[in-house]
């Protein structure tokens, strides 16, 4: 029985930043009761992972699901989203915009989805054609990798990254998107694999379920889970706070708008080769009376604790990311 039982465990990917902490922090320390196996990786590990039947779900970049969606489905209101700024996926230069026309951006290998929405932003929004070069350029804190004149950075490594002196500008990729579609931008998604539903019908939407209660319960517990988990050590309490704050963990209307937007320009320019459409688990009827339950007690992004006055770091890391026209 004890055989069956752990084979019958659904195996959810987990990324290892601090962005994911809203929902793997209460499942980890015991506040919402799970039954999964939780697997640790970079984004990108984990959508080999999931490409090759390793786990049932998890989060993966949205260019993941865009290129095997005959494979997966989404699971309905779970994302890592940004309506603005993200501040954590990050094109970090020591020039500014204009003079990396020809010169070579280090493009982390940990995120396909920034890949190409940098490249995106490049081809069709500026007037820049830079060179790229796919390197894990093992940046060691705030240290500038060697000999780099940009890099695109990611999670917790553009959090620590953007402090170093060497960063004369810095854009952040959340927010030259919006400013150009007026969309929020969806970096990943919570993909399912088909043949895991198919062979486990009951179990995974009780996974969705419990997905959805971590959701709400680490959203409305910021504080507690960024004063007990040792990967904000480098931050002070509140400034992760604030930086999990930006963060968007839903999948509503305007982001699968900006979500399909992404896609058709994907299509549009060749990195894709066919039309994406979002196809979602479908939500049993208990699950929809929760959501409405859900709905009606406040809308889960407005509940979250706000600290009553921003610190003069936040504020100049506001200042610093917003979008630079140069």
């Amino acid at each position: 029985m004890a055989d069956l039982e752990v084979t019958e465990r659904i195996k959810v990917g987990k990324v290892s930043f601090i962005n994911t902490l809203p929902i793997f922090h209460p499942l980890e320390s015991g506040a919402v009761q799970h039954d999964f196996e939780i697997i640790d990786g970079t984004p990108a590990v984990l959508n080999a992972l999931l490409a090759s039947d390793q786990l049932d779900l998890g989060v993966v970049s949205s260019i993941e699901y865009a290129r095997h969606f005959e494979k997966y489905l989404l699971l309905p209101d779970l994302s890592i989203s940004c309506k603005k700024e993200v501040c954590s996926v990050l094109l970090l230069s020591r020039v500014p915009l204009p003079k990396l026309e020809g010169q070579e951006i280090l493009l982390t290998p940990k995120s396909h989805t920034s890949i190409a929405l940098l490249k995106l932003l490049f081809a069709r929004r500026f007037t820049v054609t830079p060179r790229y070069r796919v390197t894990d350029y093992h940046a060691s804190g705030s240290r500038w990798p060697a000999g780099a004149q940009a890099v695109l950075a990611i999670g917790d490594d553009a959090l620590q990254l953007r402090q170093n002196p060497e960063v004369a500008m810095a854009l952040d990729l959340g927010a030259a998107w919006h400013e150009w579609t007026g969309h929020p931008f969806v970096f990943a998604v919570w993909a399912l694999r088909r043949e895991a539903l198919a062979q486990r019908d009951g179990l995974v939407h009780q996974a969705h379920a419990t997905l959805l209660a971590a959701k709400e319960y680490g959203l409305g517990h910021l504080e507690e889970i960024a004063t007990a988990v040792d990967q904000c050590s480098w931050f002070s309490r509140q400034e992760c706070v604030q930086y999990l704050q930006t963060i968007e963990y839903d999948l509503d209307g305007d982001k699968q708008k900006g979500l399909r937007l992404f896609f058709d320009m994907l299509y549009e320019t060749g990195e894709l080769s066919r039309r994406v459409p979002l196809n979602f688990l479908p939500v049993t009827a208990d699950q929809r009376e929760v959501e409405l339950k859900a709905n009606r007690s406040g809308e889960t992004e407005t509940r979250r604790k706000k600290p009553s006055k921003p610190t003069e770091h936040a504020k100049r890391t506001k200042r610093f990311y917003r979008f630079q026209r140069l």
